[in-house]
């Protein structure tokens, strides 16, 4: 709006220039245990192998149905099984896939298309064991998934059942 002719304006009046803020200065991470790197990020052992998006492995168990036996807890099967589609996703650095999910349900006994009555009794008395109260005990997860070697995390579907089917134990526990 322009000024009235009539009006005279003192200094005070008129704009004043706004100062600007200066810069960022550079920062770098200087404090003790602060990650320099991608590289200087610890994996393995304590630290896990974590992979990208391992909570889509919930979903991918939930629309499975896992067939219960008499005395075993829906949330302790569950538990042992996200344990185990994550760390076999984690090995292969992707997100978990339904071939996990498939490979984690052969190594419980919880898939026994194809596989001898005899052996399927034996994996669900033994999953009775294994998997007691391991929703509630994280150390526990991390003992099963230790427990199962690497070369059954990374076999197929079909590499996993006829070595299941030929009577072979996958877990060390």
């Amino acid at each position: 709006m322009g000024q009235q002719p009539n009006i005279e304006l003192e200094i005070s009046d008129l704009p004043r220039p706004v100062p600007t803020t200066a810069p960022a200065r550079r920062w770098k991470p200087s404090r003790p245990g602060e990650l320099q790197s991608p590289q200087d990020m610890p994996w393995g052992g304590p630290f896990g192998t974590a992979g990208p998006d391992a909570g889509y492995a919930l979903r991918l168990v939930a629309n499975r149905e896992l067939p219960l036996g008499e005395a075993e807890c829906y949330r302790n099967i569950e538990a042992a099984m996200l344990a185990v589609v994550a760390a076999r996703a984690s090995y292969f650095r992707r997100a978990p896939i339904d071939e996990d999910v498939d490979v984690a349900l052969l190594i419980f006994g919880l898939d026994p298309v194809d596989l001898p009555s005899e052996v399927v009794d034996e994996m669900a008395a033994l999953r009775a064991n294994w998997l007691t109260n391991i929703r509630d005990s994280d150390a526990k997860a991390r003992a099963l998934v230790a427990s199962i070697p690497s070369e059954v995390l990374v076999a197929s579907p079909a590499k996993t059942r006829a070595r299941i089917a030929a009577g072979e134990r996958l877990i060390d526990l």
